[in-house]
């Protein structure tokens, strides 16, 4: 039904208007100034503009304010005109859902496909899609980079989980949460990865280029961009000295939900770190709760409470009715659930313990543990 809502919306509103208003159209512009005129002026407002121009009448130019990295992930489909690459770029973006879900997504068989579904058929994961945001690329980089993790490849999950770089606000907080509860191995390579990606984009950039990467960035302080923060904490705080107070708590308290958390799996101190960057950040659409799916997932995989449940329950309606209800009650939703990670839990039983096993730093579940340890735990 969902799913067929999301249709139904995209064939009134979207469709007609589906190239010009893809954000897509942005990434692809920037990686043509940087191909054309020199990644130095890859955030040059008026090279921009003349590049979405060139694209056909009806484009709006907005900035490109991404990482460079996002530019970089275009520069391929450069060899494509505009409407090709944009049909490969969204087939990309649902494959990358795809992909999150195959490797993150809870249970077996029906129930493995209600979650699609349920992920597929919430209208921010929709709407994510049908505008082009990059946000099913970084829920692929952080389900990848999970079940790396699981399957003893520390390092490798560490250089996945750095594509976060692409939209870096909707899991931010991950690495250091991986850092916090004992995952040192992997927070090292994401870090070296970072670092590396760094270093490639201030040459490229040089000093020209990140000087003008500033001041477009200073820009989302205008009031001209409180769009990009309708969903975020800096929404009803505003830009002040609450706001920056509020940001620290919850940092602490995402990082002491994943401390509480540490020698154990990666899923809860991973889902606190999404959980977290989505509170902490002041810049969020609500396309961009697609992480919250992301989240729900791990929780359940980590051993979720019942009311936590009844709360990833409460929190898919009001993302399906964000447009509704705007962001208040879902950033309370947010919080309550970033709390009850926080929250001391009490140690498995002995009997429970010795299922598990000690591999590469960290204790794994053998496949099937966590539905033998549910099941105990029921009985």
């Amino acid at each position: 039904m969902l799913i067929g809502f999301d249709l139904l919306v995209a064939a009134g509103t979207y469709i007609s208007q589906y190239a010009v208003r893809n954000d897509f159209r942005l990434a692809y512009a920037a990686a043509t100034v940087g191909i054309r005129s020199g990644y130095s002026h890859l955030y040059d407002l008026g090279a921009q503009k003349l590049a979405i121009e060139s694209l056909g009448p009806g484009f709006n130019p907005q900035p490109f304010i991404s990482p460079p990295p996002l530019a970089w992930l275009a520069t391929p489909l450069l060899v494509l005109p505009f409407g090709a690459a944009l049909i490969f770029w969204t087939i990309l973006l649902v494959a990358a859902l795809g992909m999150a879900w195959y490797l993150l997504a809870p249970g077996s068989g029906l129930a493995r496909a209600a979650h699609l579904a349920l992920l597929l058929g919430v209208f921010p994961v929709a709407f994510g899609v049908l505008v082009g945001q990059p946000g099913a690329w970084v829920a692929a980089a952080v389900a990848t980079s999970w079940w790396l993790m699981r399957h003893d490849r520390p390092v490798w999950a560490g250089a996945v989980l750095s594509l976060i770089v692409l939209k870096p606000q909707l899991a931010l907080l991950v690495p250091l949460c991986l850092l916090v509860s004992g995952h040192a191995r992997t927070f090292g390579a994401w870090l070296v990865a970072m670092l590396l990606i760094g270093l490639v984009a201030l040459v490229l950039l040089g000093p020209e280029g990140v000087a003008r990467y500033r001041d477009v960035l200073a820009q989302t302080q205008t009031p001209d961009w409180d769009i990009t923060r309708r969903y975020s904490i800096s929404g009803p705080l505003g830009l002040g000295p609450i706001l920056t107070v509020t940001q620290v708590v919850v940092v602490a308290v995402t990082l002491l939900a994943a401390w509480r958390r540490r020698g154990s799996g990666p899923e809860l101190p991973m889902a606190a770190g999404i959980v977290g960057s989505l509170l902490a950040t002041p810049y969020l659409g609500f396309q961009d709760f697609l992480m919250l799916v992301i989240a729900g997932w791990l929780v359940i995989r980590g051993g979720a409470t019942t009311w936590q449940v009844a709360l990833l329950v409460v929190g898919y309606v009001l993302l399906e009715l964000s447009l509704v209800v705007l962001a208040i009650p879902i950033l309370l939703a947010e919080a309550v659930l970033l709390a009850s990670l926080a929250w001391p839990s009490a140690e498995p039983p002995g009997d429970l313990r010795g299922m598990h096993r000690v591999v590469g730093g960290h204790v794994a579940h053998e496949p099937g543990d966590r539905d033998i340890a549910d099941g105990a735990e029921r009985a």
